[in-house]
């Protein structure tokens, strides 16, 4: 079973978790403070850090600490909260936060929330590692098992490339997209755009376990069920994806899942909200130039049907401000490795931010920094959208713009 890092001060709760977890055969290290915890993990990295979200009236040093180190960076975390907001608790750490539990604990509760973070980090560690050598072997262009050729593949490719929508162009909002199926074959990696009034713009960042053909079916059955489930769901975010959830996980194969991230954007006010499930964070950039990670917590799509799944999803609401944008993409630009044998990883996505001008094609410059069309091992999704500070002349008043073939414009009145 796996190795579990405990981080709380209180001796009664410590033990309590501690002897339940090890009941049902993971092995624990307790700390009641930092310094225990750096030992602890120096010795071996844990599959899974259970933080208390303060010891006394301090943060916890270590959680502040664990982003900056690269062997923990990744070490999925689920924090322990007494009452309160919970915003202050995502604002406090940078590290990967899986899930956010109120005290009192429910131990059972935490068991099952435990199993379901192991479970999903195990599944992608696996599928990474099996993924990158069937794309050097180049096993992946073929789809041997339905027999396929590589011309029923590539018209494959180009049916579901010309599936995934065009990213719409209301008034005032530049909407840029880079996508790019690793091998050139078909990929898990998936978008998608749709509105759900004259005001909502829906936005869908995906990404789907394995590559070829099933990968591409999955992502097609997820692209829809979540575009139903935000409709008929009127954007709420939780019961929307709830609704997605409970589809996937009767449907899809056992062991795959399905990873995203869902925005809603108000095209008129820039009122935003998002929710991610298993996905790589986005970043913000506000229009003075500051950048600013955006974790939240959230467990990824298909994996189980459970009545309290979407508990779990924490939504991020914020404005994004004229001159302002915001960046989405799944994880394989980041893990792009570079020259001196270090991933692209975030600090290569902020050094693009850093540099890039209101009207440049934030996609584009991020894909060529990494030089991802020779070293992404992985399919590359990056969506960029950036409000350009247009003022428009009738707030309820929007035109919407089809494809760049399209010359019908569609107006819509509130």
């Amino acid at each position: 079973m796996a190795e579990i890092l405990l981080i709380e001060g209180e001796t009664e709760l410590r033990d309590r978790i501690s002897e339940a977890l090890r009941a049902s055969g993971h092995e624990v290290t307790a700390a009641e403070n930092s310094e225990q915890a750096r030992k602890a993990s120096h010795r071996r990295v844990p599959a899974l850090v259970i933080s208390d979200q303060k010891l006394g009236d301090e943060g916890v040093e270590y959680l502040m600490d664990l982003a900056k180190d690269r062997r923990l960076a990744r070490v999925p975390v689920i924090l322990l909260v007494d009452g309160g907001s919970t915003d202050s608790a995502l604002s406090t750490y940078q590290c990967d936060i899986f899930a956010i539990l109120k005290k009192p604990i429910d131990v059972d509760a935490l068991k099952l929330q435990v199993e379901t973070v192991l479970r999903q980090t195990s599944r992608q560690k696996q599928s990474r590692k099996r993924e990158r050598h069937e794309l050097r072997s180049h096993i992946m262009r073929l789809e041997r098992e339905v027999r396929a050729t590589t011309a029923d593949l590539t018209d494959a490719a180009q049916n579901f490339t010309t599936m995934l929508a065009t990213p719409p162009r209301p008034q005032g909002i530049r909407i840029d997209v880079h996508f790019a199926p690793s091998g050139g074959f078909i990929g898990g990696d998936f978008y998608d755009f749709f509105w759900l009034d004259e005001r909502r713009l829906c936005v869908v960042v995906g990404d789907v376990t394995g590559h070829g053909i099933q990968a591409a079916v999955i992502q097609s059955m997820a692209r829809k069920v979540i575009s139903i489930g935000m409709r008929i769901k009127n954007g709420d975010l939780r019961e929307g994806l709830r609704f997605a959830n409970d589809e996937l996980a009767d449907d899809i194969p056992q062991g795959k899942f399905v990873a995203t991230l869902v925005g809603v954007l108000d095209v008129v006010s820039g009122n935003w909200q998002h929710a991610r499930c298993g996905i790589p964070h986005p970043v913000f950039v506000k229009a003075d130039g500051t950048r600013e990670d955006v974790l939240t917590a959230g467990v990824a799509l298909g994996l189980k049907r459970s009545a309290n799944w979407a508990d779990a999803i924490q939504v991020h609401n914020a404005n994004l401000e004229p001159e302002g944008r915001v960046v989405m993409f799944t994880d394989g630009i980041i893990e792009c490795v570079m020259d001196d044998g270090e991933e692209f990883d975030y600090k290569g996505v902020h050094k693009v931010l850093e540099r890039a001008k209101l009207n440049d094609n934030v996609p584009e410059l991020i894909h060529q920094a990494a030089h991802a069309g020779h070293r992404a091992v992985d399919d590359v999704l990056i969506i960029s959208i950036t409000r350009e500070g247009v003022e428009l002349e009738d707030s309820n008043a929007i035109t919407l713009f089809g494809s760049l073939d399209d010359e019908e414009e569609i107006h819509f009145r509130s």
